[in-house]
């Protein structure tokens, strides 16, 4: 991308920041709110990659959908990868308003992991063209990564920031199969009280239940045979400290989780 485009995007970033409808460009063009989004649209690319293809006998796939949206979920992605040796995809700025590289609304906040789209962070979902397009170009990079279909597991790296649990999503998975997983990850982290608690469907209530997904989307069986969708506390992602500390404890817990989960689809 050349210089006076990276300009102008930075400068219809800081008009919207602001609010203004209006915006006077070094490139002496006026631009409303609206064609700044659509510029914003058009400028800042999106895309859905199968990063790897699975390695192991099962077809398991790790997944972020929402990376930069959710913070350091790429991150998580690619190390988790590579230390389970299964499939990864990724999916890039489809979420607008996510703190980092669309810090703010450019009219473009598809769900990707299920077909529907929301006119703001936080709005009511619609189901829409555009986003079942996205989502099935999701689900075709999840099954390429996988090398079949369904999935044998799903593993979705998600970011919250509402409280300090880890929080697990489940779907193919019964109570005593998650009170399995959950011993095995507490086993994992008694000895360090800096690591976060884990919470487990369909043991705990969560608020994150991908419930839209399980219906739908990533989640649903026509998709894989099971998935956990995890939500990663801000504690956990915001230094590399933390990272570093976390990042272990989670790939060792996975691997754990892979070999109950597939011996069981």
């Amino acid at each position: 991308m050349d210089d006076g485009r990276e300009t102008l995007i930075g400068e219809m970033l800081a008009a919207l920041k602001n609010g203004d409808t209006v915006l006077a460009a070094s490139d002496g063009r006026t631009y409303s709110h609206k064609e700044m989004q659509g510029r914003l649209v058009e400028w800042i690319p999106t895309s859905i990659e199968a990063k790897r293809v699975c390695e192991l006998s099962s077809a398991v796939v790790v997944a972020a959908p929402h990376v930069s949206f959710d913070n350091w979920a790429e991150y998580f992605a690619n190390r988790l990868a590579h230390d389970l040796r299964c499939g990864e995809v990724l999916a890039k700025n489809f979420r607008d308003e996510d703190g980092g590289k669309i810090p703010v609304s450019i009219g473009r906040h598809i769900h990707v992991n299920r077909p529907s789209e929301s006119s703001k962070r936080g709005g009511r979902e619609r189901e829409t063209d555009r986003a079942l397009r996205v989502f099935e170009e999701y689900r075709a990079a999840l099954f390429a990564a996988g090398q079949n279909s369904p999935l044998d597991l799903l593993i979705e790296i998600h970011g919250h920031r509402r409280h300090l649990k880890l929080e697990v999503a489940t779907a193919g998975v019964d109570e005593h199969t998650a009170r399995e997983l959950m011993q095995t990850y507490l086993g994992l982290t008694s000895d360090d009280s800096r690591q976060p608690q884990i919470a487990i469907e369909p043991i705990d209530r969560l608020k994150f239940s991908a419930k839209r997904a399980k219906e739908h989307g990533s989640l649903h069986p026509s998709v894989c045979k099971a998935a956990l969708h995890i939500e990663i506390p801000r504690v956990c992602r915001e230094n590399e400290e933390a990272r570093g500390r976390f990042r272990p404890v989670l790939s060792s817990w996975l691997k754990s989780c892979i070999k109950l989960l597939t011996a069981r689809t």
